[in-house]
């Protein structure tokens, strides 16, 4: 993805929230490239003191700072200031549940630290037949190609999210998947874009159907296991 993508793709996702925000709980401050980060109110003074820079790295785009020489993003201090406590070496992993790297409002962030989802989910792309995660191509019987998604939870195991036409679609179908299974700790392959209403409620529909489908196996497990034990 382009830089200017990145950029045009974060001003449109902030901008979908200005209609939420609440002015007695929440603020925006501006920050290069003509962008705006909207932050919690209470910090205001404090986020306030330091000129913010939107910096683009490997296809994410951080709001960031210098504080006493070290380089530190908007995520990072605001979740400092909420944890005085802790030093910034210490508050290194912080990520986004709604997956807006410009919403750092402290609800919006969560630390990663010994989360297992990071361990499996942040794994780079194996070698597969696509240049996805979570994509894999298949032959169909008229030899034309068709792309197949699926993603391994630990509550669902592995998930097949359908088959699909388009390489990319199949993507953007797993980036919503790991939307909605792991939030701001999962790796995407569109990072810094919010999949689209409609994937997600597609996606949802396939993981409730997974879940409906592993509670109707337990249940007869279980029967069959009772209907042994009783005979």
């Amino acid at each position: 993805m382009q830089d200017e993508d990145v950029v045009q793709a974060t001003r449109q996702a902030v901008a979908s929230l200005a209609a939420t925000l609440d002015p007695q709980s929440d603020a925006v401050i501006g920050t290069s490239r003509g962008l705006e980060a909207i932050i919690d109110r209470q910090y205001l003074t404090e986020i306030s003191r330091f000129p913010w820079y939107a910096v683009i790295s490997r296809g994410h785009i951080y709001a960031v700072t210098d504080v006493r020489g070290q380089r530190i993003s908007l995520q990072r201090l605001t979740y400092q200031l909420a944890n005085p406590s802790l030093t910034f070496e210490e508050v290194k992993h912080v990520s986004f549940i709604n997956k807006i790297s410009f919403d750092c409002r402290l609800a919006n962030l969560t630390d990663r630290i010994g989360r297992q989802a990071v361990m499996r989910n942040r794994r780079s792309k194996r070698a597969t037949s696509s240049k996805y995660k979570g994509v894999i191509a298949s032959l169909r019987p008229d030899g034309t190609t068709t792309w197949r998604t699926q993603i391994k939870a630990d509550l669902l195991g592995t998930m097949a999210i359908g088959s699909y036409p388009d390489e990319t679609q199949a993507a953007q179908v797993y980036d919503a998947a790991a939307f909605l299974l792991f939030g701001g700790s999962a790796l995407y392959n569109f990072p810094g874009l919010v999949p689209h209403p409609d994937t997600l409620a597609h996606v949802a529909h396939h993981i409730a159907r997974r879940k409906h489908w592993l509670r109707t196996r337990a249940r007869k497990v279980s029967n069959g296991g009772e209907a042994a034990a009783s005979s």
